[in-house]
């Protein structure tokens, strides 16, 4: 019998136990295949194998063997394997994104399929799924809000040295030295995933004020009536620590029913979409697009072109956006919804923010309506900033006076 069980030695040294079983067989059973399982507390098939693949094989025949079944009549052929293959490379597309493409080809097939693909040519690592505190708890469903009552919102360094190419992050910083704005102010609505670009010159809170200013215009523009809630982290842009500073925003967001909030410190995965659409921006947008970045003209018509498809044409995985864009999503919440709440025009907050020429207060989008590349869409939005003005700029007067008053 053996010294130690066969069950147990299998699972250390599988060739060791399989001696050890031959051993028993000849020593100790006299050659009985069903006194040796008996011993060794296994089958008297598992003997006889083992027996007779020592006798053709020797030590060869007592290793493991691939359980690899010899022909698989269901198996992917190998063209549409070779597809698969093809489309992750060039796109890096997760399983489901790339069944959607094989659908646009012609091709049906179920995403765990291309999963199964993608892992047997080694071309899929192991993601580890990152959760609030790693409980799986979620901080929030996304299907419990309207669309466009809950936006995040966060500001983008375009330059990313970890991200960009070399020639392109290159490229970049010497646009960014010639005055092309590549701060990156982003909104995005939680439930449809619609988004919209500003940039700017600085990170001031200048340009972080008349940025929320005017996505909550936008919104109401288009008759989005309800409460708007907008989350931020804690950087200077958007108020910062500073309590204070976020009381004196909140009291004049009032006035257009809205609200900002911010995430809880340590927690930036509160703020994961809008933080995930940035990562998508650096691969669909600036590596491929960045070098054709000449000036602030040809930022405006690029981004714009970007935002447009990625609103209107690219398709999303999304909470039950299955495949749709999100407008398509937002025009099956909202049928009467006009469309164009989709095509915001990526605004220079500097502009806005800043310029000389709304002293007046008159013309407050002048830079706006004096660019030969005038969007339609924003004649109704410049009509509701002039109303409005008192809000873009009261807040940064407001704060300047108390500092000043606590001064002296």
């Amino acid at each position: 019998m053996l010294s130690v069980a066969y069950g147990q030695l299998i699972r250390v040294d599988p060739v060791l136990a399989r001696q050890q079983l031959l051993k028993c067989h000849q020593e100790q059973a006299g050659g009985n295949i069903s006194q040796t399982a008996r011993l060794c507390g296994i089958s008297r098939f598992t003997v006889r194998k083992y027996v007779q693949r020592y006798q053709a094989e020797g030590l060869a025949g007592l290793k493991n063997r691939s359980c690899r079944p010899h022909h698989c009549p269901q198996q992917t052929p190998d063209h549409i394997e070779d597809l698969v293959l093809l489309i992750f490379q060039q796109t890096n597309y997760g399983f489901r994104r790339i069944a959607r493409q094989l659908k646009a080809h012609g091709v049906k097939l179920c995403y765990r399929t291309v999963g199964k693909i993608l892992k047997r040519h080694g071309q899929v690592r192991p993601r580890k799924k990152l959760s609030i505190r790693r409980t799986g708890r979620r901080y929030y469903n996304p299907l419990d809000f309207k669309p466009f009552e809950f936006l995040q919102i966060d500001i983008k360094e375009v330059i990313d040295g970890d991200t960009l190419p070399t020639e392109v992050y290159v490229h970049l910083r010497e646009m960014a030295k010639q005055g092309v704005p590549l701060y990156q102010f982003t909104p995005l609505d939680v439930r449809t995933r619609l988004r919209f670009l500003a940039y700017g010159q600085t990170k001031s809170f200048n340009n972080g004020w008349a940025f929320i200013i005017v996505v909550v215009l936008w919104l109401r523009a288009f008759g989005i009536k309800h409460r708007i809630i907008l989350q931020s982290d804690w950087g200077d842009e958007f108020g910062g620590t500073q309590e204070k500073k976020l009381t004196t925003m909140n009291h004049l967001l009032a006035h257009l029913d809205a609200e900002l909030t911010r995430i809880q410190k340590g927690r930036p995965e509160q703020n994961g979409h809008v933080e995930r659409s940035h990562k998508t921006d650096d691969e669909e947008f600036y590596i491929p697009y960045g070098l054709g970045i000449e000036d602030i003209n040809t930022l405006f018509l690029t981004a714009y072109s970007w935002l447009r498809y990625y609103n209107t044409k690219r398709p999303h995985g999304g909470d039950n956006l299955d495949g749709k864009t999100p407008l398509e999503y937002t025009k099956e919440l909202m049928p009467h919804l006009n469309s164009n709440i989709a095509l915001f025009p990526p605004l220079i907050l500097d502009n806005l923010s800043s310029h000389a020429q709304w002293q007046g207060g008159k013309q407050v989008c002048e830079h706006y309506i004096s660019c030969r590349r005038v969007h339609p869409l924003i004649l109704p939005l410049i009509a509701r900033c002039s109303f409005f003005r008192p809000l873009i700029f009261s807040a940064p007067s407001l704060l300047r006076r108390r500092r000043r008053t606590s001064r002296r």
